[in-house]
């Protein structure tokens, strides 16, 4: 084979390379924007031996096109001033491997929020909450009946945490 000839094979298999690389790929499911999602939570209940409550906290796409969500979402309770904490308990998340989850519209996902009641404990009015890969936040009210919280912001293995977002069932 001559020089010649491997010289201008190479350069056309480099070219078409080129123009494979440079094709559009599929258009990517956008993240899902506050705007876009519905927020709300599930009735508590309480695993076997009752010491924790869990309720799932629900994100609905509200829009006419899909979009996605991955990872944790951010959530704080926001209640009355807590004489030692103030009124903002950052919930910290629990241990997973989160995945993405695509929302058609009107599909949800949720992310279970386990906390430790306490009868003499803080009782939170709201639930804040900011979408993984968005700006903004969402807000919904505490759970029915007014559940006092144990609040536990410097615990080192709180009993109270946020769960991955997964497709809901």
């Amino acid at each position: 084979m001559s020089p010649r000839f491997s010289a201008s094979v190479i350069t056309a298999m480099m070219a078409a390379a080129m123009m494979i690389s440079a094709a559009p790929a599929t258009a990517a499911v956008p993240w899902c924007a506050p705007d876009s999602i519905g927020l709300s939570t599930s009735a508590p209940g309480s695993p076997g031996d009752a010491t924790q409550i869990h309720f799932d906290v629900i994100f609905t796409n509200l829009s006419s096109q899909p979009c996605t969500l991955q990872g944790y979402p951010g959530v704080d309770l926001i209640g009355p001033d807590d004489p030692m904490w103030g009124p903002d308990y950052q919930l910290p998340r629990q241990a997973g491997v989160p995945q993405a989850v695509t929302l058609e519209p009107g599909a949800a996902a949720t992310s279970r929020l386990t906390f430790l009641p306490d009868p003499d404990g803080w009782v939170p009015n709201t639930i804040a909450v900011t979408l993984p890969n968005a700006p903004g936040r969402l807000e919904a009210p505490w759970i029915a009946g007014g559940v006092p919280v144990a609040r536990q912001d410097a615990a080192s293995h709180p009993g109270s945490y946020i769960g991955p977002l997964q497709p809901a069932d």
